[in-house]
């Protein structure tokens, strides 16, 4: 049986909403709501629908659904530098799930590469707004002196941010993040449960708010535990060249260390690195989930990033089909990946 869309078989005539109607066995209406204004459907239609569109091979018209909806259907999302190619993963996995989420939605992503500070993209984002090329913007990399989200509040500029808006009781615009100290509590709990009974902490230095979190976690579970001894812990920077420096200097200082959680798989190379060298029996987890740490046998806390990425974008639609829903925040919890 041939997989090949109508459309794009010799001598077919090119399918329309018509043609995608009678496949899904709703009407024409149905099929544009689907497309134009996903979230005035049921799940279930608008998910029938979408496949009758990939079965049929149907391609609406972009020009055509920008006329019908005033929109520009495209969601914009800075493109960070080149960064460590162990914790650049992540944002690959986010841009990935942001794109297949938009995909089912009708909205393209548009990527704008990262400026030299906080204005100089505050100006692009307004500038792609308002020319038409984005409706709207998902910002990442949030921090607690970020001024970006409230420059776009003022502006009236609709977003939706990856990462929470740390000291702030009632969410004033939407977010989508993870819980990382659930994730190093769960960290802690397995090393405890496999007989570990000196768990340290490799973080960041001067973080205050994701590697905080993180840390909070691991200092949490510690406390829950009672166990004896003092807390041992530094900070190193974000490479596992300065993690491995950071973590034999840990491992000297403390002699019967035997686990360590940290704060990223970049800084869980370095301290498994510096484990090796020593000779120590230590038992390393790392954060983010990243092939590294599989390649390495080493247990990481895996963050849902593509569960955040369909997030953003579900908070996003109400707003950008006119309406203008109290803002939400959302806290997604992540798990921990083992070692086969």
């Amino acid at each position: 049986m041939s997989t090949t869309p109508p459309a794009a078989r010799t001598g077919s005539a090119l399918p329309t909403l018509e043609t995608v109607a009678a496949r899904a066995g709703v009407s024409r209406q149905t099929v544009s709501n689907a497309l134009h204004r996903p979230d005035r459907l049921a799940a279930a239609t608008r998910d029938k629908v979408m496949q009758a569109v990939r079965d049929t091979g149907y391609r609406p018209s972009l020009p055509a659904r920008q006329l019908a909806t005033r929109r520009a259907q495209a969601v914009a999302v800075r493109a960070d530098r080149p960064q460590d190619g162990i914790s650049g993963m992540v944002l690959d996995i986010f841009f990935h799930g942001l794109a297949e989420a938009g995909q089912r939605s009708g909205n393209r992503v548009v990527l704008y590469p990262e400026q030299a500070d906080e204005a100089g993209e505050l100006a692009l984002v307004a500038d792609l707004v308002g020319s038409g090329a984005a409706d709207a913007v998902v910002l990442t990399a949030t921090s607690v002196d970020d001024g970006r989200p409230a420059h776009l509040i003022d502006a009236g500029l609709t977003f939706c941010a990856f990462g929470r808006p740390w000291g702030t009781e009632e969410p004033p615009h939407d977010w989508v993040d993870v819980d990382g100290a659930h994730g190093t509590g769960l960290a802690v709990a397995h090393l405890l449960a496999t007989g570990r009974r000196r768990v340290g902490f490799l973080g960041w230095p001067d973080d205050a708010a994701t590697g905080r979190d993180r840390r909070r976690g691991w200092a949490e579970a510690l406390a829950g535990a009672d166990l004896a001894g003092s807390p041992a812990e530094t900070t190193t920077v974000n490479t596992s060249e300065a993690a491995q420096v950071a973590a034999a200097d840990l491992l000297d200082r403390e002699p019967d260390l035997d686990g360590l959680v940290c704060a990223s798989d970049s800084l869980a190379l370095g301290a498994h690195r510096a484990a090796t060298a020593a000779g120590r029996d230590v038992a390393v987890v790392g954060f983010d989930a990243t092939p590294v740490a599989a390649a390495l046998g080493l247990a990481s806390v895996a963050q849902p990033i593509r569960d955040v990425a369909h997030t953003c974008l579900e908070l996003l639609l109400p707003r950008l089909t006119g309406g203008s829903p109290a803002a939400r925040g959302v806290l997604l919890e992540p798990s921990l990946a083992l070692p086969d």
